[in-house]
């Protein structure tokens, strides 16, 4: 057919021809959103390759059945929707999924017998150029942050790439014209396309997030409930009934039990019957001491129906503050055998205050971000997971920075843009031991006592270098400061008289007793403040050789 023939129908009806595909396409798109494994994998922070493979998967096959929905336009072009699939997956899914699905979109392509062989090549060409861009896309804004409007830009620039690398490796001038004859359909129908894809995954991710803002709030509301639950008598069967009946009231569970070596201390349920403890549907949380598990909360769900990853995350966070509860009561019980200097120390470790503040950041960023919420939930399990197993005097310097980033994370998400973070940590100083928190107690008292009185905060600088034979630590604010009076006096604290003014006295102490516990004499630390300057404290120990080999 000559192309003044085909002409006649390349508006109105190739368009509707093309718009009933993108309508397969869309129907598509929402059965395979409501699908289980494609929900969770496009809803990951970070894709493993199992992830990928089954994005790579979908896309290829709404891109492949894009091909076979072609509406041909002479023998040598058609008309088709396989571009949506490559697009949608490289805006989601990042370059390696974007250049999987144009590979696998293009498969069908080759079977059919439209266009010559120049032509099906520039096409797998141009699919995986679009595929490799639209992923560029989503690593430069992120998945999440897809807009339509970016969507529609990308969608138009993806149909112009197209037609310009078929008609750079297509030689014949007739193929032009078919080109340019349907130009305006196909990249309105494409455009059309993405955008009802791109809006479909966005109400995914929607929803996906009203999901975990309610399972937050859950967490929240149980961590609230049972605060100082442990504190009449410890563990026991009043305390773990108090436990079950707040997560049985506040989860969707059907059973709930604390469990001890001693056996069953609290249980509810559901449905009458005892469910099958070690399935995979059953959720196991361990109350850990000191590396030792003292007590597991069970949770099962109704049917066969598994707790989601980010779930076990947030519900063992709430173990978590389980294990800081009985080890709070644990301290408390060591007053008959400590002095109390020896005591405040130890409590001078964990602040109840703190940790109550942070939950009440996180409530309030739920509904906002429950994405970030979820982090410093994390966060804050992994700080509080951190102290409570610190069973050992001496930790590398990677390992003690490790848990000043979590903390330093939360108090960020409490203080935002008031609160500058630098860190010059030198490479060869990582596996370095010092002694455990003592830098998270020097960047702690930087804050409380330098920055948070100040109107517009400031900055904390952590450093780690090191010469021949000393390795220097050294944590230094623009915070208020201290006056000389103050100073001597905490000097005199150090040395070892009465710490004479409220402040930091007793965290100092501890790291300065530490460190000369361990290294004896051969030992430095220092204070410098001046008032209205800010304050610097740094101690250097002796260099290991053999810790850097």
């Amino acid at each position: 057919m000559p192309i003044e023939g085909m002409l006649l129908m390349n508006d109105g009806t190739l368009f509707l021809e093309i718009i009933k595909n993108i309508s397969v396409i869309a129907i598509l798109m929402y059965l395979v959103t409501q699908c289980t494994s494609f929900r969770r994998a496009i809803n990951q922070a970070g894709y493993s390759r199992g992830d990928r493979c089954i994005l790579i998967a979908v896309f290829g096959l709404l891109s492949a059945v894009g091909n076979f929905l072609n509406v041909p336009f002479g023998q040598e072009v058609m008309a088709h929707t396989r571009l949506v699939g490559v697009i949608v997956g490289g805006l989601f899914g990042g370059p390696v999924v974007g250049i999987g699905a144009g590979i696998i979109g293009m498969i069908p392509r080759y079977f059919i017998s439209i266009g010559g062989k120049n032509v099906v090549l520039a096409a797998m060409a141009a699919n995986i150029i679009i595929g490799l861009f639209s992923g560029l896309v989503c690593l430069h804004f992120g998945a999440r942050q897809i807009s339509m409007k970016i969507a529609f830009v990308v969608a138009f620039i993806s149909e112009v790439l197209l037609k310009m690398v078929i008609l750079v490796l297509t030689i014949p001038t007739y193929v032009f014209e078919l080109e340019k004859a349907i130009a305006v359909p196909v990249v309105l129908s494409t455009c059309l396309g993405v955008l009802v894809s791109v809006y479909i995954i966005r109400d995914v991710f929607t929803e996906e997030d009203r999901t975990k803002a309610q399972a937050a709030r859950k967490v929240i509301q149980i961590i609230l409930a049972t605060r100082d639950v442990f504190r009449s008598d410890g563990l026991n069967k009043e305390s773990a009934q108090k436990i079950v009946a707040t997560m049985f009231d506040i989860l969707d569970v059907t059973y709930v039990a604390v469990r001890t070596d001693a056996g069953i201390l609290a249980e509810m349920n559901r449905n009458g019957h005892i469910p099958a403890l070690a399935s995979k549907y059953c959720l196991h949380l361990s109350i850990d001491i000191n590396h030792k598990t003292v007590a597991q909360i069970l949770l099962c769900r109704p049917g066969k129906r598994r707790f989601l990853p980010y779930e076990q995350q947030w519900m063992q966070g709430i173990a978590d503050f389980f294990s800081l509860e009985l080890y709070q009561v644990e301290l408390d019980q060591k007053t008959v055998l400590l002095s109390q200097a020896e005591l405040n120390v130890l409590k001078s470790q964990i602040r109840p205050h703190f940790l109550f503040n942070m939950l009440s950041n996180i409530k309030a960023i739920i509904g906002e971000n429950p994405e970030q919420a979820k982090e410093l939930i994390c966060d804050l399990s992994s700080f509080l997971r951190g102290r409570l197993q610190s069973n050992e005097e001496e930790v590398t310097l990677e390992e003690e920075m490790d848990s000043v980033d979590s903390y330093l994370r939360l108090e960020k998400a409490r203080y935002g843009k008031r609160l500058t973070i630098q860190q010059h940590i030198s490479k060869e100083t990582v596996l370095q031991k010092i002694p455990f928190f003592s830098i998270q107690i020097l960047v702690e008292n930087a804050i409380k006592h330098g920055l948070v009185k100040k109107k517009n905060g400031g900055i904390i600088q952590i450093t780690a270098t090191h010469d021949d034979s000393r390795l220097h630590i050294a944590v230094s604010d623009n915070g208020i400061g201290m006056d000389s009076h103050a100073l001597q006096a905490l000097q005199r604290h150090l040395d070892g008289g009465p710490f004479e003014l409220a402040g930091t006295g007793i965290g100092l102490k501890n790291i300065y007793d530490r460190l000369r516990r361990i290294h004896g004499a051969d030992c430095h630390f220092a204070v410098h403040s001046h008032m209205g300057a800010g304050t610097t404290v740094e101690f250097d120990i002796p260099w290991t050789n053999d810790l850097c080999s």
